[in-house]
């Protein structure tokens, strides 16, 4: 397994100085939205793949499991997630009620009662997201860092 890893940072595409900025924002969005360690981009950020599993659906390692990279990096580190979650939140909703409300002519409580029925579908989702985007903000990719598990 390890040598899997070795080769999945030794061909990253961050080594290459030829790597475009496209594939740069490439690899990071992917990172995010599948939920790796923003370190290695390899190891995963919650223990249960699953989100809509409610008990375990926020249960993460207390580090990477590849890299080692900690990721209770200080006590209520994750809080600010919270604010990406809003922001996630405003920025999905207030285009679709324009687009249920103006173009397709829904009515407010027809809109009311959509958002009802799948924003606890959206939840878990968000969530995981939320958190994601906030740790890949304060720490740095480290392409060499799949090979070795050492702590930042």
């Amino acid at each position: 397994m390890s040598r899997d890893i070795d080769n999945i940072a030794s061909s990253s595409s961050f080594d290459n100085p030829q790597t475009s900025e496209t594939d740069r924002m490439s690899s990071l969005l992917r990172s995010i939205l599948t939920n790796r360690c923003p370190r290695c981009r390899t190891g995963r950020l919650f223990l249960e793949k699953n989100p809509y599993r409610w008990r375990t659906m926020q249960d993460m390692p207390n580090a990477c499991e590849t890299c080692g990279q900690d990721f209770v990096i200080e006590p209520g580190f994750f809080f600010g997630s919270t604010y990406v979650s809003y922001a996630l939140n405003v920025a999905w909703l207030i285009p679709t009620f324009l687009v249920a409300r103006f173009v397709l002519g829904f009515e407010y409580s027809a809109f009311l009662i959509g958002m009802c029925g799948l924003l606890p579908l959206l939840v878990p989702l968000i969530f995981r997201v939320s958190r994601s985007i906030w740790i890949h903000m304060f720490v740095k990719y480290d392409p060499g860092s799949g090979s070795k598990k050492s702590r930042t």
